[in-house]
């Protein structure tokens, strides 16, 4: 009997490969016919585009998904407009703009005339001046576009509308991840599993758990998953939508991801603790002093908290909680202290980093360059897995610790500057919007969600009828 579609779809990994290569182009495109055709505002269009972020052309480059070409487009639009004096730039925030080509100007004189701490793989030297080109036009003029086209849209969307965009997201990626766990513990079928936007290392990974997946629905990664799934929870509670959130939860723990927990920890000292502090950079910053104190804490109760789960470590519940951040305090293995301010950085992540700059400490001033982790020196990734790639140049890396992201690519001055001007909230904004936008904040700090600050930042900091925070509107010719 032949084959039916269905059966050559899911044993094909050809088929597997083009379906997951090509979906990022129709999701984008689907998505901006609506846009354009008035069906759906720019931030419904983004936000959808980011949560389909599991499907990507990984044969040009794990970073073209479908929110890469929707923001991509946006940005063309923005700088058409720009060029025909339809929009221009605000004088307070073209600060913001500046900052990537002020850092690689400070670092071109300090490798030109101070020192050169860099490693060049053959051939690479060029690239390092190139990279910070290459991150500003791809990755950093389109959040602007980003802020732009929203902004465009102000009267169509508010708060309540991102919120209830969140959630309608939320409840179809519960869907999403059931058909995961159906197809992974029922099915057994892992090509199935991958056309539903699972991925490979993470059913690998999620092997040694004592589920056999990780859920992340469509999402890029389960980190990103569960920190999504933490940022509705909030949205769900001021709703009255109790269950949505108590399956929020239920999804956040089967990403198996550190991230969801320490937004949960967010979540309840902004919430439940300095929720009535009425400064919204208050409430971030004793947060973030809070958790920091908690971490010390526990940093010097590791040993305690080892043995509890060495004892315990068959349960479903310590399994699911504590192994990941078991391996993270144990350096019984890697001898090799990993905890700043009681946190444990990944060993293959932040920690070659931070040793980059205890080295280097006046780089902490201009960082090394926006994209230049690439020329991190090999040795600060010895006994990692990437060491190799590190030594021939392959791959730099995002830091998941967005505060620390900024530091280290811009400089402590630029991530202040950061701080002070998308943090400069409007005196009438209502309590929950101003904990909501704390509490972004601080899940910034642990978390990659620069699209939901840029966002909250926008609809949290300045009145609809004010002139827009960030840096692009059509001007009033009226006078």
């Amino acid at each position: 009997m032949a084959d039916t579609i269905y059966d050559i779809l899911v044993s094909s990994n050809i088929y597997v490969e083009v379906f997951k290569e090509t979906m990022p182009l129709i999701i984008a495109g689907t998505l901006l016919h609506l846009h354009y055709h008035n069906r759906i505002t720019a931030l419904e269009a983004i936000l959808y585009a980011f949560a389909t972020e599991a499907y990507t052309m990984l044969k040009v480059g794990p970073t073209f998904t479908a929110t890469f070409f929707v923001s991509a487009a946006f940005l063309l639009e923005q700088i058409h407009l720009f060029i025909r004096g339809e929009i221009y730039i605000r004088r307070k925030f073209l600060l913001l703009l500046v900052l990537p080509a002020l850092s690689s100007i400070v670092i071109f004189l300090i490798v030109q005339f101070y020192r050169d701490p860099f490693y060049y793989p053959p051939g690479k030297q060029t690239a390092f001046y190139l990279r910070p080109v290459y991150f500003y036009i791809k990755t950093y003029l389109p959040l602007f576009a980003i802020g732009a086209k929203i902004l465009q849209d102000k009267e169509k969307i508010s708060f309540d509308f991102f919120a209830d965009v969140m959630k309608r997201i939320a409840k179809f990626s519960f869907v999403i991840a059931a058909l995961q766990i159906f197809c992974q513990i029922i099915l057994h079928n892992e090509t199935l599993g991958e056309i539903l936007g699972l991925q490979q290392r993470y059913m690998m990974e999620a092997s040694t758990f004592i589920f056999s997946i990780r859920v992340q629905a469509l999402f890029g990664e389960p980190k990103v998953f569960s920190a999504f799934l933490s940022l509705c929870i909030p949205l769900f509670m001021r709703d009255k939508e109790y269950r949505m959130a108590a399956l929020s939860v239920l999804m956040g723990i089967l990403t198996v991801s550190q991230t969801f927990w320490i937004n949960m920890l967010s979540a309840t000292l902004v919430f439940m603790v300095v929720s009535r502090i009425s400064s919204t950079r208050l409430k971030i910053t004793g947060t973030l002093g809070i958790i920091i104190g908690l971490f010390l804490v526990i940093a010097e109760s590791k040993d305690y908290f080892i043995k509890l789960y060495a004892k315990n470590q068959n349960s479903t519940m310590y399994q699911l909680v504590f192994k990941r951040s078991v391996y993270r305090y144990d350096n019984t293995f890697w001898q090799k202290n990993n905890v700043i301010l009681g946190m444990p950085l990944q060993r293959d992540m932040e920690l070659p980093v931070v040793d980059f700059f205890r080295d280097q400490p006046y780089l902490l001033l201009s960082g090394y360059g926006a994209g230049n982790s690439t020329f991190i020196p090999a040795q600060y990734f010895f006994g990692q897995m990437n060491y190799e790639n590190r030594l021939n140049g392959i791959g730099g890396h995002n830091l998941n610790m967005r505060w620390f992201y900024i530091m280290a690519e811009f400089g402590i001055f630029s991530l202040i500057i950061f701080f002070t001007i998308l943090t400069q909230t409007r005196r009438d904004i209502p309590l929950f919007q101003s904990s909501y936008f704390a509490f972004i904040w601080v899940c910034f700090f642990f978390s990659q969600i620069d699209l939901f600050l840029i966002i909250t930042a926008l609809l949290c900091t300045y009145d609809p009828d004010e002139s827009p925070l960030l840096t692009i509107y059509k001007p009033d010719h009226s006078y």
